[in-house]
């Protein structure tokens, strides 16, 4: 009904009990949906369907507007529609799993993670404990040491004043007995006197005696605190690091480019996002290239460069062709100095972490990894890693990228 009939409707004696509800919210009859009115056209009920613009429409829409487009009926087109739903639900579900199992399986990788850092942590926290406890030790030994030193001073000065106390004592004694009773003697107690000082005194002689002192003060000779040595008693994190997948579609060809087959590219480092650092096969020259392969920059060196890398500060770092344990750095200026001796070992691969971490590789089971300094900071044993990583379990060499 319209808002008119709904009035009169609701007026009548016979119909105004009756319940009047919005289109929208009438019950389905026998299947078969109540029709529509047309906003558009009042009185006019929605019957088409236009499959161009999906929209639904009635007759007069259709005569206007849509008489050019491919139109179905109402009623057959929501069948269509409820299968394309359908289908789409399916779909849906079945990325929902997916997403919800990717989810699931995350939070639980992220569990375990967590787990095993509450592991480490208590192992830190129990190197640290066992580390205090040796240098409370180590403190309570020495303290102990002290307090033997202090008994034995103690003893030893009270040998040492034994004798002098007798002797004051005694002379104490004789220097009263003089000032108390020297005016009021007799002369017969005056010269016993005398006579006893003339035997006593002589047994006082001081001559060529000295008191006598410790012939050394103690000290602590404070030891070094060797930070190095601490962070190697207690330990360092091994991470494990997994493989992740790369979305192809965010991944973007720049450019290609080739050179001559006898000259082959030893090594490529990127240093901008258009210009990379390159050694070329029996080449004396380290050349840069922009990224269409022109040669923009080159520098003569004086020995056969093999693996590249940057540092943060925009310098490169170069090992030498042969396995030699010597690492050079081309500066900013391209002065081309010495970085580091690494002997016995020789360097091989080579790179730069955003810590500021030189990593080297030198064709054995072990990763020198060095400051800024070319200094060695730590050794990190391939044979160590975990077994389950994804990676080739032989020697570790340099990845040309």
């Amino acid at each position: 009904m319209c808002d008119k009939c709904k009035d009169v409707h609701q007026r009548g004696k016979k119909t105004r009990n009756d319940d009047v509800v919005p289109i929208q919210e009438a019950d389905k009859q026998g299947k078969v949906l109540l029709p529509e009115v047309c906003k558009t056209h009042p009185g006019k009920t929605l019957e088409l369907f236009c499959k161009e613009c999906l929209v639904v429409m009635c007759s007069m829409c259709f005569t206007q507007k849509h008489n050019q487009h491919t139109v179905g009926h109402i009623e057959e087109e929501m069948e269509s529609q409820k299968r394309y739903a359908q289908e789409q639900l399916e779909t849906l579900n079945s990325k929902l799993y997916y997403f919800s199992d990717h989810r699931s399986k995350r939070h639980e990788a992220s569990k375990t993670f967590r787990e095993s850092l509450d592991v480490v942590r208590k192992d830190v926290q129990a190197q640290g404990l066992m580390l205090k406890a040796e240098i409370d030790s180590i403190v309570t030994s020495i303290l102990v040491e002290l307090s033997s030193l202090a008994a034995e001073e103690d003893e030893s000065c009270k040998q040492d004043c034994q004798p002098d106390e007798k002797h004051v004592k005694d002379i104490t004694q004789l220097i009263g007995d003089i000032e108390q009773k020297a005016e009021q003697m007799s002369s017969t107690e005056l010269f016993e006197l005398t006579g006893r000082l003339r035997n006593t005194v002589p047994l006082y002689d001081v001559t060529g005696k000295s008191v006598h002192v410790p012939q050394r003060t103690p000290s602590l000779v404070t030891g070094q605190l060797d930070t190095k040595q601490l962070k190697e008693m207690i330990g360092y994190v091994s991470a494990r690091y997994e493989k992740k997948e790369v979305d192809s579609r965010h991944v973007l060809n720049l450019s290609m480019f080739r050179v001559p087959h006898q000259n082959t590219i030893i090594s490529i480092c990127p240093t901008e996002d258009s210009q990379a650092w390159m050694s070329v096969h029996e080449s004396t020259e380290l050349i840069k290239v922009n990224k269409e392969g022109k040669v923009i920059e080159s520098v003569k060196l004086d020995f056969n460069r093999w693996c590249l890398t940057v540092t943060n500060t925009e310098e490169l770092l170069i090992t030498c062709r042969g396995s030699l344990p010597l690492i050079y750095k081309l500066s900013k200026d391209r002065q081309v100095t010495r970085f580091t001796d690494i002997s016995p070992l020789k360097a091989w691969g080579i790179s730069v972490s955003d810590s500021d971490e030189v990593f080297v590789t030198t064709n054995t089971i072990t990763i020198l990894v060095l400051n800024m300094s070319g200094e060695n900071q730590t050794n990190l044993l391939w044979a160590d890693w975990d077994q389950n990583r994804m990676f080739d379990r032989r020697k570790p060499s340099c990845c040309h990228w």
